[in-house]
């Protein structure tokens, strides 16, 4: 394994990314002051986006910080991409998929200006902090979803619980579109 490590630290950029800008891009979005590191929570922030489950992505971390140092150089981070598209194509969570030719890899809302400028409308009263998004995303992810949608059975007591008005509930459970609405749980 130690062999493995020193392997992926000898790829080049070209190498991890296949030459494909969109790897730069993606790195820019972690870093945009070019201080060469990508802190833990930024990191883990942006491959949240990859809905690779967080087992995954913490296997991909341990895999990219080998050294434990709790941040990830440029390399490291196109290393953690690289996995992250191994994962997305079906592949091992291994140093050794790094050799296998995969498309790049996919993430939710990476081209939204909210993200690069980080400024927008934070203010608007529905816009959900960063830091309650990962609170709901342990909530979600403690129910365990069925290919990210939970069933009403397993919503209802999360929703009782959450001290809204039974009125709200209600336009909750009839949103059009919503997966709720085909549910009759109140």
């Amino acid at each position: 394994n130690g062999n493995r490590n020193i392997m992926a630290a000898s790829l080049s950029l070209t190498q991890l990314s296949s030459g494909n800008p969109v790897y730069d891009k993606y790195y820019r979005q972690v870093d945009p002051s070019g201080s060469g590191r990508v802190g833990a929570a930024d990191a883990a922030q942006f491959l949240k986006k990859s809905e690779l489950t967080d087992l995954v992505l913490g296997k991909i971390w341990d895999l990219a910080d080998a050294e434990r140092k709790g941040y990830l150089n440029k390399q490291q981070f196109f290393i953690a991409l690289r996995l992250v598209a191994c994962a997305q194509n079906g592949l091992e969570v291994a140093l050794k998929s790094l050799d296998v030719a995969v498309p790049p890899p996919k993430f939710l809302d990476t081209s939204s200006p909210l993200l690069v400028s980080g400024a927008g409308s934070v203010d608007s009263p529905w816009v959900v902090k960063t830091e309650e998004k990962l609170k709901y995303d342990v909530i979600f992810d403690s129910l365990l979803p069925m290919n990210g949608m939970l069933s009403g059975e397993k919503v209802k007591p999360v929703l009782l619980n959450s001290k809204l008005p039974v009125d709200v509930l209600g336009r909750v459970r009839n949103k059009p579109g919503s997966s709720l609405s085909t549910l009759s749980m109140f």
